[in-house]
């Protein structure tokens, strides 16, 4: 258990700097009020992109949207189920998330996760990275994807408006070239668009 809460706390304090710094980051455009950059790093070819945007809600209550997996196909499309397999602790969880692929082509996904929260400085970071665990075996259907990076970054700014940054970096595996995958990449960062309808109803 503590190599899971590990992994989940190794990289949640480079979230805020993912999350609010441009260097590095290349912008891709404005959609839908969702402002995204992409990055590459050097010993990884699968891009990570980043969309932030300001939702008209307070920030524990957009955590408390992320992480309330039974509501989440409301806002995420592609999302079929999630379930929270172990608490680590009161801030550690290892959860399993199902995701329709967007092409009938392609098999669907699925991901095994460590999570961590965090608050700090008026801020709350929600990170996730992939794990291995018996608790979460292959599914018939699915294929396991890999996330190298995932998070959410929300910042109360006044009563009732946060800002909210949402970072990706997540291989799908398969036979997907990496090309695809970055090409599909730059739209993930556009469920922040709906989540904010979803909040702002």
């Amino acid at each position: 258990e503590a190599d899971f809460i590990a992994a989940a706390d190794e990289t949640i304090d480079d979230l805020i700097g993912l999350s609010t710094k441009d260097d590095g980051w290349t912008f891709v455009g404005e959609e839908k009020g969702v402002r995204i950059h992409k990055t590459h790093s050097e010993d990884n070819p699968v891009v990570m992109v980043r969309g932030v945007t300001t939702i008209k809600a307070n920030a524990e209550d957009i955590l408390k949207c992320t992480e309330t997996l039974d509501e989440r196909n409301k806002w995420d499309e592609m999302f079929i189920k999630g379930t929270y397999l172990k608490d680590l602790d009161d801030s550690h969880q290892i959860l399993h998330l199902q995701f329709k692929s967007p092409s009938f082509m392609v098999t669907n996904r699925d991901m095994c996760l460590a999570r961590a929260v965090k608050r700090t400085d008026g801020i709350i970071l929600s990170n996730h990275v992939s794990v291995e665990t018996d608790l979460c075996p292959e599914a018939k259907g699915f294929v396991r994807a890999q996330v190298y990076a995932s998070g959410f970054y929300i910042k109360q700014e006044a009563e009732g408006e946060s800002t909210i940054a949402y970072v990706i970096q997540l291989d799908p595996k398969g036979w997907i070239p990496t090309a695809i995958v970055n090409l599909v990449a730059k739209k993930q960062p556009l469920v922040l668009a709906k989540l904010r309808k979803y909040l702002e109803k």
